[in-house]
């Protein structure tokens, strides 16, 4: 077990917290996920709304621009949850539940499972912060206009 002090921009304050590792499989693919303490939804949430207005790159996994999947990956990792880089991948890093039952921190996955092209960071109320595709930035979204079709569980 180690220590992690963790100060988030949008706020002065930080935690510290000891971090495990947890495995998960799926029939076939594994994804090793460190679930950290200082990893609430209010933090996951206050860091990836630092990020909107950063344009959508494809393939993009920093500040400087971010796909979908990298943007996610981005700002859990920040919170020491170490997530896949892409979102077939990241279906697995957690416990999949209906999208009615999302809470804010979970995934949202749009398409089926095993073949989903898009993901994003549910904020609570229907909403998400997700980057959205060529042309725009990462912005908030709205599951009234953009429903996904399953949402996974990566905090514990």
């Amino acid at each position: 077990s180690q220590q992690q002090t963790v100060t988030t921009p949008a706020a002065s304050s930080s935690s510290t917290a000891s971090s495990s590792s947890v495995a998960q499989t799926n029939n076939t693919q594994q994804a090793t996920t460190t679930n950290t303490g200082s990893a609430s939804a209010s933090a996951i949430i206050s860091y990836a709304q630092s990020f909107i207005g950063v344009p959508y790159v494809w393939g993009g996994s920093t500040p400087s621009g971010f796909d979908c999947s990298g943007l996610v990956q981005y700002v859990y990792a920040h919170y020491g949850v170490n997530l896949p880089r892409v979102t077939t991948a990241q279906e697995n890093a957690g416990t999949v539940i209906p999208v009615s039952a999302a809470q804010p921190g979970d995934l949202y996955f749009w398409g089926a499972k095993g073949s989903s092209y898009h993901v994003a960071i549910a904020t609570g109320g229907g909403s998400f912060i997700h980057a959205p595709e060529p042309g725009e930035s990462v912005k908030v979204g709205s599951t009234q206009y953009f429903q996904p079709s399953f949402a996974v569980r990566v905090l514990q």
